[in-house]
Formats: structure tokens, sequence, C-alpha cells
């Protein structure tokens, strides 16, 4: 397959240099590909999808997406926005005095700032694809966070883009809700054959690419055609700290036979998977906290720690079958690590 995006030595800096957003970026992603961007806050990962999809440029290096050098001054950015990239962002980005179907229509409006019925009908056609068509008419302030994310979608589709870009499309939707838009985003990328580029912190989603891209400091310290779950098997006779007695057991939980795992974070051999999150994220944990849903420690490991196979520890098991030492620890670690990056 040709690639369609091809990325060499790519460099971003802010601050005057001070912040090295991207340092050395080297990527190809083949048309038709779904690939997952991976790594902690403040790595680089959303400058890159901005660097793919022309809403910035770069120092220096070079960047073709879908045959376009985007480093071409003479090149129409805009244009090569609207007709080639679809964009998903993880708040909807939806304009609140608009319905539905207005929405959806906003990448078609040209010039005349008007649409045609043919266009209208692409939009209406879509909305069914994604279950709205009860929906068309209604503000999307009345919608869920899912439906939202549905409509963002079809909004993202309707130019019949080259490249899906969606920045961490299931960051601010429950776990239900979650996998629901990831199997209508990889229908609808398995339908049309649309490159689908996803940041994420989520495994569950990431683990469901053709190939995982981890970034950190501004470059990809790794790319991965294969399960993390599967790398991190391999490396069960590596010498490790390993603080953590995982209640995981194959496919499910088994509170009576308690199983030691290691998995690989960053890089780094611990006894955990966690993932990072975002400040959003730490805050709801408190928030729960405020309402009596478990504690602060508690609901940070049940939203950041993840078993081998993907699966989110149970809010239950954090609270009945955990040392709360254990649950400090943990939480400390990951709160780090998305602060940090440690």
């Amino acid at each position: 397959m040709p690639n369609i995006v091809d990325i060499k030595n790519l460099k971003k800096f802010y601050d005057n240099g001070e912040t090295k957003a991207l340092n050395g970026i080297n990527l190809k992603i083949e048309k038709g590909e779904f690939v997952s961007i991976i790594g902690p806050s403040g790595s680089g990962k959303s400058t890159l999808l901005n660097m793919i999809g022309a809403l910035d440029t770069p120092d220096s290096g070079s960047i073709i997406v879908d045959g376009i050098d985007l480093n071409n001054s003479k090149e129409n950015l805009s244009k090569f926005r609207s007709q080639k990239i679809g964009f998903i962002f993880q708040l909807h980005n939806l304009i609140p005095n608009l319905n539905v179907l207005e929405n959806v229509q906003i990448p078609l409006i040209g010039k005349n700032i008007r649409v045609n019925k043919k266009k209208e009908k692409k939009a209406i056609e879509l909305l069914k694809n994604v279950g709205l068509e009860d929906k068309i008419y209604q503000n999307p302030t009345k919608m869920s966070g899912g439906q939202r994310q549905r409509v963002a979608i079809a909004r993202a589709l309707v130019n019949e883009p080259s490249i899906i870009i969606a920045d961490e499309p299931t960051g601010a939707l429950d776990t239900k809700t979650s996998q629901k838009i990831m199997k209508l985003l990889k229908q609808l990328h398995q339908e049309r054959n649309v490159t689908l580029i996803v940041v994420t912190h989520d495994p569950t989603v990431a683990n469901q690419a053709d190939r995982i891209i981890t970034v950190r400091d501004g470059q990809i310290v790794n790319i991965s055609e294969d399960s993390p779950i599967e790398d991190s098997e391999k490396e069960k006779n590596t010498e490790v700290n390993i603080d953590f007695v995982d209640y995981v057991n194959n496919n499910s939980y088994d509170i009576n036979n308690p199983k030691r795992i290691m998995l690989k974070m960053n890089d780094k051999n611990m006894g955990l998977n966690i993932i990072s999150l975002t400040s959003s994220q730490i805050k709801t944990a408190r928030l729960n906290e405020e309402k009596g849903i478990g504690t602060f420690q508690e609901n940070i490991v049940h939203m950041g720690a993840y078993s081998f196979k993907g699966e989110q520890i149970p809010l239950e098991l954090v609270q009945t079958k955990l040392p709360a030492g254990i649950v400090d620890k943990i939480s400390d670690k990951i709160i780090k690590y998305s602060l940090y990056g440690e």
C-alpha cells in the first residue's frame, strides 16, 4: 500500500526553542491504515496530529500528506484541510446555536455560504449511518456526549476525506459509550478505506489499531504492530520491581487465585499497566470522592489501572480487594505519570 503520510525529521519548538514539542519525528502511515498514537501528557502527540492535519506548521523537516507537501507555502492548506482531512475532537467542537444537520454541513459550505440539496442529502445520509436520523433538527446541547460525538463523526466524513484525525475521541465518554464510538469508527474506517489516526490515553482504544506509535519528549520511542500485552509477556523473565498483585487471571477476575503480572509502561518495567490521565479526569476523581463514590485514590486507580487484556479494574475490586497502602502507591504512580511522565 502507498504511504498517505510521510514525515522526515520533523521538528517543532515553542517558547523560543526551549520547549521541543517535536524533536525529529520520522513516520510513514499507509493509506487505509488505522494507527493509534500514545504517550504521556505533553509528549507531543497532539502537536504531531496538528501537523498531519495542517493545523500547525513545522520549524524544520518535511511532511507530505496525501501527496501534498505541507511545507510548500504555495499550497492552499485551507483547501487541503477541507478536502482531505476529517477532524474529530474530544469535546466535539459543535456549534451550539446550530442544529445537528447544520453542524454536519459546515465543511460543505463554500464561498456562497449555501448548501445545495445534493450535499444536504449526503449529510442526512451520514447522520442515518451513525444512528441519528431522528435527531437531525435537534440542538446538540440537548444531546448526550455519545450522540454529540456521533454528530462530530458524521461531520468529519461529510467531505469524504482521505484521513480521519481523532484527538481523544472517547476521552470524555464512559466505557460503554466509548466502545460504541470505536465500533462505529472502525466500521466506517473499513467500509470507506479511510486512514484513521487516533491519539488516545486509553489502552483499550490503542490496542484496536493496526499499529501503536508511542511518543515521548517529542520523539517516537516505539512502533508496535503487536499487542503491547504480548510484548509485556515476553519480558516476564527480566528483573523488575513488582509491588502489585493483580487479581486478573487470564480473561476474568479471579480473587481466589491472584496472579503476579508484569507490564511495560513508558519503557520502564513495572508491576502494573497504567495510563496517563487528563487534568479533567483527575478533577472528576476528586468530585466523585465528594459525592461519596470511592476515595480520590481509589477513583484514580479505577480510571488509570488496567489488566493485561486492557480491561479496566472495577472500582468495587479496588475498594474491596486491594490494601489501602497499595492503592495509595498505584495512585501516586498514575498521578506522577500523568503530570510528569515519570
